[in-house]
């Protein structure tokens, strides 16, 4: 029986697939391998020779990456993407161009394990070379019925509606996935080991399929960690090859999709991870050639660096990327966003400039550095002038010691008091004027820099003596009108007293008897008005004294009960004659005041005078004492009279003013009871306290606090 013929070879040929890509990896000392053998059959075997080493040997002997990006890289631990290196061929003159991309790979204890990365190439002549060698090897050398590829089902690839066969790429990744199930058939069980594989977490999905490593023992398995994760706010995404198996909440919010079927239904790997354009000029690259960038459903592109790790899921070896997809870390801001410095420097000279006080940039030897507007106007130099002046030549020779100290002072803190609070100087103008300067000086934190702030108190100055002035006239008018009055009481005494005898001696008739009823009458208004006249000339200067600050006061210890009830029995004739009943209520065991007795008992004669007076017949005047839970010793005077409004009261502390409603505290008199009382009690250090309403009474309080007080 004749031997069956094959089928011929079809001439028809495939299209090859773009781009191919390859996996590869180093490990931490850095010696370059690949996972799979496309490549190397790609270059030739003179070129693949090589790869078995260091990859800063294999770029020396290749005279691949002429500006070293990919070794700088790896030595900074950098993740690098898309730099473009040419690859020779041993068949052919040309060069392949590969882009690169790495990222470094830590395992469970962060130690470094190596980088993990895969190239592409675009080259359509290397592609159709590599699958027309792919082809010849599948023809000479076909899968046999023992081999175990021959049972085991491929990984599912896109239908091809025009031809529904395997194309030469995946019978090459099939023939890799045989020859690893052999390897390790052919293990023994004991030994059969497994060492944690990382990929790279930026490689979108190859066409070509990848042996599955067999999880690592030691690795966790994270598959039940999913609600954890979903509450960290770094982005998480785990994949196996090309295939997505989880994204957590914040790596779905961050890029804009709902579900991870829907990042997959966009193009899982392949959509997600694109390329970026160069940025080898920027000053942030450090030889990277080119960032990591990441693209969202909107399609704006975000740089990220991210951090691969390897992990357990489902019993199976997974990579598992995580994105810093916090704003200020993972994320870089773009371009736009980024503040100008030399705007800023710009915004902060013209605040500076529009402030009202000179600020001068020092060193730490006081030289002057730079200076605002207000600065060249206060000392009258120019901006350039500056640089050629210190600080010493800005202040009068009296206000350089003090300068220096301080500069010291700040200069070695050594981060302590960075501002310092500040002192007056005089400084020195260009003109040779003098002008009083109040300095502050402050070092600048992280800089051996300092910055004063001088104000011109020129006008402070010029109000505080105008001040001072006012004040020491103020005093002056004050004691000439006390030494007037003072004068003017003795001059008017001395008549007075004379009225008032010769109207005693009338109205007694010593020297025979009065004819007329009226002339006695008239006797009595004229005695009366001396003794009225005479109280009032005491009142003004006591108030005048008081005013001055002159009134001599004697500080003893008073037992305050006792004065109370000294003047309640004077006054209770005056209260008899008005029908109006006094009732005390005096404290046990009251501490003794420091005061000055003579004025303490004006003060409590002045309080039941009037209360007396303005109450009326029936009415009742309570007299009381206490220590207040504050240790302070009050004195109240109570009364049941018709009380004063808000604005009447008012009026009634006020010198030489009466309130004008009848029966009411100032109704008559000269106006001076209630302030001259007021004035005697903040002479003695308490404090008067006045409460009163209409139809109400009214309520006085003299408080004594604890520092005029004595022990019991």
């Amino acid at each position: 029986m004749a031997p069956k013929t094959s089928d011929p070879p079809s001439s028809e040929t495939h299209p090859p697939r773009l781009p191919l890509r390859f996996v590869w990896q180093t490990d931490a000392e850095g010696r370059f391998s690949l996972t799979t053998q496309e490549f190397p059959e790609l270059l030739g075997p003179n070129t693949s020779a090589v790869l078995d080493r260091t990859w800063t040997e294999i770029a020396q002997t290749l005279k691949l990456d002429p500006q070293g990006q990919i070794a700088a890289a790896m030595a900074a631990r950098q993740t690098f993407s898309g730099i473009v290196l040419h690859w020779p061929l041993d068949d052919s003159d040309d060069q392949m161009v590969v882009e690169m991309s790495g990222l470094p790979v830590f395992d469970r204890d962060r130690e470094f394990t190596g980088f993990r990365g895969f190239g592409i190439c675009r080259d359509r002549k290397a592609a159709q070379r590599a699958q027309d060698r792919a082809d010849k090897v599948s023809e000479s050398a076909p899968p046999s019925e023992d081999d175990p590829a021959a049972m085991v089902l491929p990984f599912p690839f896109e239908p091809r509606a025009h031809e529904p066969k395997l194309d030469a790429q995946e019978h090459s990744a099939f023939r890799e996935l045989a020859r690893e199930l052999s390897e390790r058939l052919k293990r023994a069980p004991g030994d059969r080991t497994a060492a944690a594989s990382d990929d790279f977490g930026v490689e979108p999905p190859a066409p070509v399929v990848q042996p599955v490593p067999e999880p690592p023992k030691q690795l966790p398995d994270i598959q039940d960690s999913r609600p954890i994760l979903d509450r960290l706010p770094v982005g998480i995404l785990v994949y196996r090859l090309s295939t997505l198996i989880y994204a957590n909440r914040a790596f779905l919010e961050w890029t804009g999709f709902a579900t991870l079927d829907e990042l997959s239904d966009a193009g899982g790997l392949d959509g997600l991870f694109i390329e970026s354009k160069d940025n080898s000029s920027s000053p942030d690259s450090k030889g990277s050639g080119k960032s990591l960038t990441i693209a969202t459903v909107s399609g704006t592109q975000k740089p990220v660096d991210g951090r691969l790790l390897s992990a357990a899921w489902n019993n199976e070896n997974v990579l598992v990327l995580m994105v810093d997809t916090r704003s200020g870390n993972g994320e870089k801001s773009p371009p736009a966003l980024i503040p100008d410095a030399d705007r800023e420097n710009r915004e902060l000279r013209a605040i500076l400039d529009t402030a009202t006080d000179g600020v001068l940039m020092l060193d730490a030897r006081g030289g002057i550095l730079s200076a605002n507007r207000s600065a060249q106007a206060l000392f009258g130099y120019d901006a350039a002038d500056f640089a050629s002046h210190t600080l010493d030549d800005l202040l009068a020779p009296e206000s350089r010691r003090a300068a220096h100290e301080h500069l010291e002072r700040l200069t070695n803190s050594r981060g302590a008091d960075v501002l310092s609070a500040g002192y007056e100087a005089i400084g020195r103008v260009r003109q040779g004027g003098l002008v009083p300067l109040y300095i502050t000086m402050g070092r600048i934190e992280g800089s051996e820099k300092l910055c004063a702030l001088l104000r011109d108190i020129t006008a402070w100055k010029r109000s505080a003596e105008e001040l001072n002035s006012a004040k020491q006239a103020a005093e002056k008018a004050s004691i000439a009108k006390s030494e007037f009055l003072a004068k003017m009481s003795h001059e008017i005494r001395t008549p007075l007293n004379a009225i008032i005898g010769f109207s005693e001696v009338m109205m007694d008739e010593r020297f025979g008897p009065i004819g007329n009823e009226r002339y006695r009458q008239y006797l009595k208004d004229i005695h009366a008005s001396g003794g009225h006249l005479i109280s009032l000339l005491d009142d003004l200067v006591d108030l005048s004294k008081i005013e001055a600050g002159i009134l001599d006061l004697t500080f003893v210890s008073v037992n305050l009960n006792d004065l109370l009830q000294q003047c309640v029995a004077i006054m209770q004739q005056q209260a008899n004659r008005e029908r109006v009943i006094i009732r005390t209520a005096l404290a046990a065991n009251l501490p003794h005041i420091i005061a000055d007795a003579r004025s303490l008992r004006q003060i409590a004669l002045n309080l039941l005078s009037n209360s007396i007076k303005y109450t009326g017949a029936g009415g009742q005047v309570i007299v009381s004492t206490a220590l207040t839970n504050d240790q302070e010793v009050v004195l109240r005077v109570r009364d049941t009279g018709n009380g004063m409004s808000k604005e009447n009261l008012e009026t009634a502390l006020e010198p030489f003013r009466r309130a004008d409603a009848t029966g009411q505290w100032g109704s008559t008199g000269s106006g001076l009871g209630l302030p001259i009382t007021k004035a005697l009690v903040e002479a003695n250090h308490a404090r008067f306290r006045i409460a009163s309403d209409v139809g109400d009474g009214t309520l006085v309080e003299v408080a004594f606090p604890t520092t005029r007080l004595l022990a019991p």
